[in-house]
């Protein structure tokens, strides 16, 4: 008796599986060509649309960091001071890398030039950006900083750096980036999209984005 393959098998199983599907793609989508073309190209848009929703990392990622924030948003809703975003800081390492810390930045340093809520563009990967924190020089684990900037840069380490969400067309990438003063170009008139942004800001009023009260709290003077 023949021994079967593990390819075999499967070469067996698209057999039987031909028949069906023809039978089933002739029912559902009539009996012409034209009829059957249109029926395939709605499996194939259903198909990606179900790939780029559920077959893909970054939209998982992003699911799960809403999910979280909204959760919390609900637990702690009856508080007045409370946020799901503060929330989220405080569940970190307590080491106020990158922003993090809710202590009030007040009185603000007058070496800071930008806000939050300012909208600016990247000089050199020419992305846009809101800005969501910052810290008058950078705050982050040492190996980030040296690995971050080489021997001739080391000087932007005592810059101020700011926290900030980059845009995407379609406002479903959650990336953000930890920068320097020197590499923004605040801009105006210009609205990013981020599936985050409705956490930090109330509104947009055509120049910048209006803070919620819990991170105006943090940044009482910008």
């Amino acid at each position: 008796m023949p021994q079967l393959t593990a390819a075999a098998v499967f070469q067996i199983g698209l057999l039987i599986s031909a028949l069906p599907v023809q039978y089933f793609l002739s029912r559902w989508s009539g009996s012409d060509s034209t009829q059957r073309i249109q029926a395939s190209r709605r499996l194939i848009n259903n198909w990606n649309r179900f790939r780029r929703s559920y077959l893909n990392l970054q939209a998982w990622k992003d699911w799960l960091m809403e999910w979280n924030l909204k959760e919390r948003s609900i637990q702690f809703e009856d508080l007045p001071d409370e946020s799901p975003a503060v929330e989220v800081f405080r569940l970190k390492e307590n080491d106020d890398y990158f922003t993090d810390s809710t202590e009030p930045r007040s009185p603000r340093p007058l070496s800071v030039n930008y806000r939050v809520g300012q909208v600016f563009t990247h000089k050199q990967d020419r992305y846009y950006g809101v800005i969501v924190g910052w810290d008058e020089r950078a705050k982050a684990p040492e190996e980030w900083l040296n690995e971050r900037y080489s021997s001739d840069m080391q000087n932007l380490r005592n810059t101020p750096h700011y926290k900030v969400l980059i845009h995407s067309d379609d406002g479903r990438n959650s990336e953000t980036a930890y920068i320097p003063e020197s590499e923004m170009v605040i801009v105006t008139g210009v609205q990013v999209y981020h599936p985050l942004l409705i956490y930090y800001f109330s509104m947009f009023d055509g120049d910048q984005y209006i803070m919620m009260p819990w991170l105006l709290q943090v940044y009482p003077h910008d």
